[in-house]
């Protein structure tokens, strides 16, 4: 198992025994053992000095320090730290946790600084970069703001537009279903989504010219 999923295994299989109010050490310990499954079950028959039956911390601590706790390779560790960029549709705050996660195992001396650094070198955000190339005191705390800022903004953006892509589809639809049906249209409409995007959708959806033409000279001064 990787690491990761180990530490997350330990800290589950601890919260379970804590919620089932499971308190007696020999239940626990083979609880453990049973979970741990029949793989783990015969490295952990090989090791010495186990305890007796009641020895749960024992058990814990053996199993930790002998199957789930391999000898890392800091080098490799460091080296995936380094290869780790922001995915497609990742937040800033998620690939800031994963970053976090990861550099536990890297031992690094300022590990506020080397995400910091990973945020720049691997993060989405060229906004960011050039903001911490001008202001050296933007910190890690202050780009974690300002993704949130610019995350924001993008999706409200992003829902504005949808709106407005989807009532000019509407009015480009009733145009082309019936060139008469031009004449019953509100002006309000027109100036809600405005005259461009209707233009463009009629154009996109290879609406008849004649029915482009008409609308541009009848609603053109809207």
């Amino acid at each position: 198992m990787e690491q990761l999923a180990v530490q997350c295994w330990q800290s589950d299989f601890e919260m379970y025994i804590t919620a089932s109010g499971i308190t007696d050490s020999k239940r626990k310990r083979a609880l453990l053992l049973y979970q741990a499954g029949p793989r783990v079950r015969e490295i952990f028959k090989q090791i010495p000095e186990t305890g007796t039956d009641t020895d749960y911390n024992i058990a814990k601590q053996k199993l930790k320090a002998l199957y789930f706790d391999p000898q890392k390779n800091r080098r490799y560790e460091v080296y995936r730290f380094r290869q780790t960029t922001q995915e497609h549709n990742e937040t800033l705050d998620q690939f800031h946790t994963r970053l976090r996660t990861m550099s536990e195992t890297c031992e690094f001396a300022d590990v506020e600084f080397e995400i910091e650094e990973q945020i720049i070198l691997g993060g989405n955000s060229s906004k960011i970069r050039k903001r911490v190339l001008r202001d050296p005191t933007f910190d890690l705390k202050s780009m974690l703001l300002e993704g949130r800022r610019d995350e924001q903004s993008k999706y409200q953006a992003q829902q504005i537009e949808s709106k407005e892509q989807t009532d000019a589809l509407l009015i480009a639809s009733k145009m082309e279903e019936n060139d008469e049906i031009m004449d019953d249209f509100q002006e309000e409409d027109v100036e809600h989504v405005g005259v461009g995007k209707v233009l463009n959708f009629l154009k996109s959806r290879s609406v008849r010219a004649s029915v482009i033409s008409r609308f541009r000279t009848e609603k053109v001064s809207i």
